[in-house]
């Protein structure tokens, strides 16, 4: 168990900042106390299992870990995306959300939530040299097997303004291609863009690591990964806070944060049993989620602090493609003070 420290957490971040621009008004009065002590907790993600806190929604594994239940309760929710968990957020609903590059920052800049939101951990990283890393797979017969055969190519995503826009654009870019003339971006729902693939309808697709396999199976090429984009590892996907819950139920977030750290260990030496029960849980055939989960064919988890210079680093560089107007000081906005270090 981690050494407690100062549970005011937020002297570094701004105050008195301007109410949320997403249209909703006021704050639903369900956050704790002012004291900051432990308190109820509510928790948002989007992708059951790549998301790793939405194994915290498997209540065999919640009992796993030292506090929920305890010191603290712990409501698990899924939302059908990222924008759907801040505006929950904003209504004073949701405590903690799983966020990803492009909807932190727009949330940090646009001030989406009153008082807006603080990054607490990493969820996962991209472009790690030896874990996946978000890839375009293009269908066998396109001819399409590198990132400068994708000029004129119809590329599906799930949603474009995304991190994983971020990824083809970059590809694009990088190519010397015109990501606005040069390629049409399609929206198509991960577990739709196999068969459109297929069908002829796109001719490529940007695949996270719970569908990829899905495109190996198929024989897809493999036209152009993370790594292929980026030097080195950067993080992708994050654990935030609401600054209102850090300010009023800090030791509910620390004692979380704790809960954190063990989920991940407790994953990695219990790896099959939490394959089963993550498949069960969530209605997905366990061969798909045993394919990728928690091996070389998921993402990098095991360090789930936030390195303050690649978050730096990725923030400055979604302002250079256009996806951020401008950047901003992440220490302002992140804090390594909940979640420890996982030896």
């Amino acid at each position: 168990m981690m050494a407690r420290t100062s549970t005011n957490r937020r002297k570094f971040l701004k105050s008195g900042t301007a109410a949320a621009t997403v249209g909703l008004t006021g704050v639903a009065g369900c956050l704790g106390g002012g004291d900051g002590g432990a308190s109820d907790l509510s928790l948002a993600f989007t992708v059951p299992v790549e998301n790793l806190g939405s194994l915290f929604d498997i209540e065999e594994i919640r009992e796993q870990v030292p506090n929920a239940g305890e010191e603290y309760e712990l409501t698990v929710t899924r939302n059908e995306s990222t924008p759907d968990s801040l505006n929950a957020m904003a209504a004073g609903e949701v405590d903690l959300a799983l966020l990803t590059t492009v909807s932190y920052g727009s949330a940090v800049r646009q001030e989406a939530v009153p008082n807006n939101i603080s990054m607490i951990s990493t969820d996962f990283w991209d472009a790690h040299p030896e874990w996946y890393s978000f890839t375009l797979f293009s269908g066998p017969d396109t001819g399409i097997t590198e990132a400068a055969d994708l000029e004129g190519a119809n590329i599906a995503l799930n949603s474009q303004g995304t991190g994983v826009h971020a990824v083809i654009q970059k590809a694009l870019t990088d190519a010397g291609l015109d990501p606005d003339n040069d390629a049409e971006i399609v929206e198509i729902p991960f577990p739709s863009i196999t068969s459109a693939i297929n069908d002829g309808r796109v001719d490529v697709g940007i695949y996270p690591a719970l569908f990829a396999g899905g495109a190996r199976a198929e024989g897809f090429n493999e036209v152009v990964t993370s790594q292929d984009l980026w030097d080195e590892a950067y993080p992708f996907a994050f654990t935030v806070a609401s600054n209102d819950s850090l300010d009023e139920k800090s030791e509910a977030v620390e004692l979380f944060g704790e809960d954190l750290a063990e989920l991940v260990e407790y994953s990695y030496d219990n790896r099959s049993e939490v394959v089963s029960m993550a498949a069960e849980h969530f209605e997905l055939p366990e061969e798909v989620v045993d394919g990728f989960f928690l091996n070389n064919n998921d993402y990098y988890r095991q360090d789930i602090n936030i390195d303050m210079d690649r978050l730096q680093s990725t923030m400055d560089e979604l302002v250079d493609m256009g996806f951020l107007e401008d950047t901003f000081d992440v220490t302002e906005y992140a804090t390594n003070d909940y979640v420890p270090s996982i030896n």
